[in-house]
């Protein structure tokens, strides 16, 4: 009997242990909460998109304001997404809005029923990259082929442009490299471009690399390997245009047919484009002007210098007086004055004299001071490994570390 009752209870043992994994199984958490997901459209406010899943006027006035107090919601963009977290009786808990792949900006309901505000931010390492190619019809398109990010081009644009028009000096066969940070999540995916660390354009009579540098001020801009900054006094064009359809010198007119002398550079560009500041400066002059230029802003530049942009649709926000600073918006091209289509007349006087836009010797912006300049050696050996080497680094809580 002793043996059955063994048995017995060794079976009742392991139909218990059975039970109760089986029932172990059988729990599954359910969430209380419902969510609604969404992206903004194209001209579309949070405020729309969270009336348009028919949240109440007054819950999405409290969400939206408080929202803006941790992120500005005029920078939003379309694609911009959001997450509404409610309960089964529709009551709103909480509200998630994510601009980007890092950061995610939270208005959440407390036990109160206030709304408090918070920020999470996802977890990065940096990466750094090197991609090199050939023009073949663009930069842009070059840039692709390699299989970087077509951000990565206006980034190059930007640093090259006080020597290279992209619009009309690049040539087939000339080259370009760069090193330059992405950052990843913990699972090594790819979340967004970082800065372009060192640029290198090489064309005809040409072949520079820009340095990325943070000076001790903390100013970050792009140097020679000497220490001189690719940063000039003007930029090498006001505006993103189509092509230049009238150069500095003698033409026959397009109105008048007849011989003249023309003062400036005339580029073609699409109406309402806007038109940059090409140096700091003062505006001197904002309206009309008489002299068939049409809508018109003149500013004055250090050591005698002064630009003129006309046949502008309308003016930037800057009035006569105002500073301003190389890139900021002055204007926008049209057909104002005496015109026969869209375009943007730009000329640089000298002293009151009028010179070539095109042939001007620019003047470098402040290079590295000299007790600096071993930091800023330091800096550039290191980059010049990337270069050569294309070595890919990790930059874990902002220490370096090469890979093995």
């Amino acid at each position: 009997m002793n043996k059955f009752k063994y048995i017995f209870l060794l079976l009742l043992i392991l139909v218990l242990s059975c039970t109760q994994r089986k029932e172990e199984q059988e729990v599954v958490e359910v969430d209380p909460f419902l969510y609604k997901h969404g992206a903004l459209q194209k001209g579309e406010t949070l405020a729309n998109a969270l009336l348009a899943q028919n949240i109440d006027n007054t819950t999405v006035y409290k969400l939206v304001n408080q929202l803006n107090t941790v992120y500005n919601l005029r920078h939003s963009h379309p694609a911009d997404s959001f997450l509404v977290k409610y309960d089964t009786l529709n009551v709103i808990h909480e509200l998630r809005y994510m601009p980007d792949k890092i950061y995610t900006y939270c208005v959440v309901k407390d036990t109160a029923d206030q709304y408090f505000t918070c920020i999470d931010t996802l977890h990065t390492e940096i990466k750094i990259q090197v991609c090199a190619g050939t023009i073949e019809s663009s930069l842009w398109q070059a840039v692709i082929d390699t299989g970087a990010n077509p951000a990565l081009a206006a980034q190059f644009t930007q640093i090259f442009q006080w020597d290279i028009d992209f619009f009309i000096d690049p040539q087939k066969g000339d080259k370009f490299k760069m090193t330059y940070e992405i950052s990843v999540d913990d699972n090594g995916d790819y979340v967004r471009t970082g800065d372009i660390l060192a640029a290198q354009y090489a064309t005809k009579g040409y072949d520079k690399i820009a340095y990325f540098y943070t000076n001790e001020k903390g100013s970050t801009k792009y140097y020679d390997e000497t220490g001189k900054s690719f940063q000039k006094a003007f930029l090498k064009s006001p505006l993103n245009y189509k092509r230049i359809t009238s150069y500095f010198g003698k033409r026959i007119h397009p109105v008048t047919k007849k011989a003249s002398v023309h003062n400036g550079v005339d580029y073609a560009a699409a109406y309402g484009t806007p038109v940059e500041a090409t140096a700091d400066g003062t505006v001197i002059f904002a309206g009309w002007n008489p002299n068939h230029t049409g809508n018109t802003v003149k500013i004055r530049h250090a050591n005698g210098y002064v630009t003129l942009y006309g046949h502008l649709s309308k003016f930037g926000k800057y009035k006569v007086g105002n500073r301003v600073q190389q890139h900021d918006i002055i204007g926008y091209v049209g057909s104002t004055g005496r015109s026969t289509g869209n375009h943007l007349h730009y000329t640089i006087y000298c002293h009151d004299k009028a010179i070539d836009p095109l042939k001007l010797k620019n003047v470098s912006g402040p290079s590295i001071q000299e007790k600096e300049m071993d930091a800023f050696l330091r800096t550039v050996d290191r980059l010049k490994c990337y270069m050569i080497e294309g070595y890919k680094t990790i930059y874990p809580d902002s220490t370096m570390v090469m890979d093995e």
